[in-house]
């Protein structure tokens, strides 16, 4: 029996839907995990918080170790945030890919029906690391794009600079470029996230400062 025959290999007849359907099952679950841990990470910090401002006026040693722990739970749950943005971030690229190749993304009336497409900014996605080489650039085409939104400069020059910006590189079409200049930029949750987990690890670090203060003078 040849070595390289393959035998009892299933079939493979995986088609567009099924990853569809596989990425939206993992983006699901990792986008309600991550929600799940900040409810978790908000009702614990609350309880040492509270814990904490209870102790702190008769038990400044004990709040120095309730201040220590609030920290560690601070970096903790970020780290576990960060891994569930990772997660996220993976399932939305295969999302989108998938909507782009069924330009799900290109609006009909005004109003493109890919759910992900919809949700974030395109070129962004498209083109992500050019785009980090050529900010001033990109920059340059949004401020002409409201320059001729209120008619002061033509459209034809908006054109051009697209054209210009897009060079060689044909794996964004001007259309796509010239529909993210249109579109308003998100601000996406996950700064919001950072700055919450961030916030309370600076107060973890002054409630230790303020409870070693009242050691010492005690």
């Amino acid at each position: 029996m040849d070595l390289n025959e393959k035998t009892n290999v299933p079939k493979k007849n995986l088609t567009d839907a099924d990853f569809y359907e596989q990425a939206c099952a993992y983006f699901y679950y990792h986008a309600g995990q991550r929600t799940t841990m900040i409810n978790y990470f908000i009702a614990v910090f609350g309880a040492l918080l509270t814990m904490y401002g209870a102790l702190i006026s008769s038990y400044s040693i004990a709040c120095m170790l309730i201040a220590v722990f609030m920290g560690i739970v601070s970096v903790l749950f970020y780290l576990i945030d960060v891994r569930n943005k990772f997660d996220v971030k993976k399932s939305e690229n295969v999302i989108r890919q998938i909507e782009h190749d069924y330009e799900m993304d290109v609006p009909r009336g005004n109003y493109p029906y890919g759910v992900f497409s919809n949700e974030s900014h395109i070129f962004d996605y498209y083109d992500r690391n050019e785009r980090k080489k050529r900010k001033k650039e990109y920059k340059e085409l949004c401020r002409l794009q409201k320059q001729v939104a209120r008619g002061v400069a033509e459209s034809s020059l908006l054109d051009q600079k697209v054209e210009e910006f897009i060079g060689d590189n044909k794996t964004v079409s001007a259309h796509e470029i010239l529909q993210c200049l249109n579109q308003p930029t998100i601000v996406h949750l996950s700064s919001s996230i950072r700055l919450l987990y961030w916030l309370c690890a600076t107060i973890s670090v002054f409630a230790f400062g303020f409870a070693l203060f009242l050691t010492i003078i005690a």
